[in-house]
Formats: structure tokens, C-alpha cells, sequence
């Protein structure tokens, strides 16, 4: 939701809404999104080349070049 909505939802109770280090930016789309260390990533991006690696363990499977 809205940040203007966070006063109303439990989940923001100690949050410093007024803080630029209490929020996660986000892109429009993971597919165009340039963010390459991004822990949310649900899909790779659609114009970069991916490195996978069985024997490396991160939060991606893959490693973004």
C-alpha cells in the first residue's frame, strides 16, 4: 500500500516513516529493473546475461553479469 496508509497497518509500528532508510526501493518490473543485488528479485532481468553456478549459494541462483 500507499506509505500515507502505513499510520493504519500493524506491520509499520516502529517504523521512522520518516526516514529515507526505513524503505526498500523497488522497480516498476524485475524483468527492466537495473538493480543487480536486489534480495527480491522474482525474475531474472530480461537484457542481462545470467552466470549459474552449482557450486555457489546466494540468495539468487544466479549471478547477474
Amino acid at each position: 500500500c500507499e506509505t500515507r496508509h502505513a499510520a493504519q497497518i500493524v506491520y509499520a509500528d516502529g517504523l521512522d516513516l520518516q526516514s529515507d532508510q526505513a524503505f526498500e526501493p523497488i522497480g516498476i518490473s524485475c524483468r527492466i529493473c537495473e538493480r543487480t543485488a536486489c534480495h527480491q528479485r522474482s525474475v531474472p532481468p530480461l537484457e542481462r546475461r545470467l552466470s549459474v553456478s552449482p557450486d555457489r549459494r546466494d540468495v539468487l541462483p544466479y549471478r547477474i553479469a
